[in-house]
């Protein structure tokens, strides 16, 4: 053997050797699997340390036995690229996740293998907290923005796009973008609350306003936002979270609204106490001083006469005002009973004609006319109807032009039209009076309201009438409303949907 061939051999050991020192040596694991057989050839000590088994014992196993989806593993064989994150199972048969890099060789693959497992645990925690803020954010209808002033840029959270455009697509927004969102009547206070903020400079600031989304839904914002300068005073840019409150403002108004609502009830009770108590003394006292008068020693007979009727008028007088209040609570607690029946209308308001007419003699106005009108063209209109409550409706109607009207006409009764193959009666109830001025006409229907002004005088009453009126026509399935002028009298409309017949 020539010399220049022993040393090539001492050359080439040697430098097998520092190999063989190097891969065993290695701070990350190395293995070689053999193609044919896929079982390990050579393992390190980094590798049989890793996997808490001896290079002995590793190389009697295959990469089936350290994995814990096989399935997964094969479905990988052959594939070269990036570094292959999968679970492994190690001897004492804990769990750890390692990051394999292989290279494919003729006869055998060398796989490098590090343990990854805190890292991925970090990695797997951050990305659950990011889903988890997402899904808080998605949640609580709030995201957060960055604004910054060189690019007229506003950045937004996946939530702030889903705010703005009601689809989570669209992250970011020019200044002037921002703006066209806004409610046009709350621009100018946006603009001023920016402008103030920046010239006064504020470190952070809240502002509630209200935009429009791009399918035309108004919802309500609050936006906190804070502000960073530089050394000079220069904005560097904002910042900060932006929730829709659209649901919580609904709420808030709904209980502001329910509120002043029950504070107005409140109050129109406490009116109506008051007007109530006047309202019962008035006629007893005036029934027990006639009695007073009426068994007396020196009163005559015509005035004996006299007194008995004034007696029968405050009697009534009382009465119906009893009626109305039990009435009343009887509609409040829905204990108010309908019965329908097949009315004959032209036969009802004929029947009205004598009490109505008694009423208008007790009032004293001689002046003022009843007029019942019904449709002599037909032979016979019915309406499947309550008969008693429709009697009530006209009765409080009624008496009530009867109060505001000195002089003229009343005229009550109906009409008939015919709408979509169906017959439709419109009641009414028509006096020339002191009318209604405009912006009274929203609350006359309410309970405990009376209406009177300068121009007219305070009339009896505790002012349930209407509103009696207007809870039976809702209670029977139909509508009141009311046309008037002041100065030229008032129209009281109603109308049900229940079945009508015409002969």
């Amino acid at each position: 053997m020539s010399s220049g061939g022993l040393f090539q051999r001492i050359i080439a050991r040697a430098t097998l050797n520092r190999y063989r020192e190097v891969f065993d040596k290695a701070g990350y694991a190395i293995m070689l699997i053999d193609n044919a057989s896929n079982r390990f050839i050579k393992v390190n000590r980094a590798a049989a340390d890793l996997f808490g088994y001896t290079a002995e014992e590793l190389q009697r196993m295959t990469p089936l036995d350290l994995s814990t989806a096989a399935d997964e593993l094969e479905s990988y064989e052959g594939k070269t690229g990036e570094p292959l994150i999968r679970p492994a199972r190690r001897k004492d048969g804990r769990i750890i996740i390692i990051k394999v890099q292989t290279s494919y060789l003729e006869r055998f693959k060398v796989s490098l293998i590090s343990d990854v497992t805190e890292e991925y645990r970090i990695r797997r925690a951050l990305e659950l907290n990011e889903e988890r803020l997402k899904e808080a954010q998605r949640i609580g209808r709030f995201g957060w923005w960055e604004y910054r002033p060189e690019t007229n840029m506003y950045l937004g959270s996946e939530e702030i796009s889903r705010i703005f455009t009601d689809e989570a697509t669209r992250r970011s927004f020019t200044y002037q973008e921002n703006i066209s969102f806004v409610h046009p009547e709350d621009r100018s206070y946006l603009i001023s609350s920016i402008e103030d903020a920046i010239e006064k400079k504020k470190e952070a600031f809240s502002i509630t306003y209200r935009i429009i989304t791009q399918q035309g839904k108004v919802k309500a914002i609050t936006v906190n936002s804070n502000i960073r300068y530089d050394e000079n005073g220069r904005l560097l840019y904002r910042y900060g979270t932006c929730q829709d409150i659209t649901d919580t403002q609904r709420i808030m108004d709904d209980l502001i609204a329910a509120r002043r609502q029950a504070e107005e009830s409140d109050r129109l009770k406490t009116t109506f106490l008051a007007n109530f108590s006047h309202e019962i003394r008035t006629p007893l006292n005036a029934m027990l001083g006639f009695l007073n008068i009426l068994t007396s020693m020196d009163t005559t007979e015509s005035e004996k006469e006299e007194m008995v009727k004034l007696i029968e008028v405050n009697s009534q007088r009382l009465l119906r005002l009893i009626n109305d209040m039990i009435d009343m609570a009887r509609i409040e607690s829905n204990n108010m009973e309908i019965k329908y029946t097949n009315v004959e209308i032209n036969g009802f308001v004929n029947s009205m004609v004598s009490s109505f007419a008694h009423e208008l003699e007790a009032s004293g106005k001689k002046q003022l006319v009843l007029t019942p009108v019904i449709d002599k063209s037909k032979t016979s209109v019915y309406q499947y109807i309550d008969e008693l409550r429709l009697s009530q409706l006209f009765s409080n109607l009624v008496s009530n032009a009867i109060k505001f009207t000195d002089e003229g006409e009343i005229r009550y009764g109906y009409k008939v039209s015919r709408s979509e193959n169906r017959y439709i009666i419109t009641y009414f109830v028509t006096d020339t009076g002191v009318g209604i001025r405009p912006e009274r006409l929203d609350d006359i229907f309410l309970p405990f309201v009376q209406y009177w002004n300068e121009d007219v005088p305070k009339v009896q009453g505790a002012g349930l009438g209407l509103a009696i009126c207007k809870r039976l026509t809702e209670l029977m399935k139909g509508r009141i409303w009311v046309e008037s002028l002041p100065g030229k009298g008032s129209s009281f409309l109603f109308t049900f949907s229940t079945p009508v017949m015409v002969e």
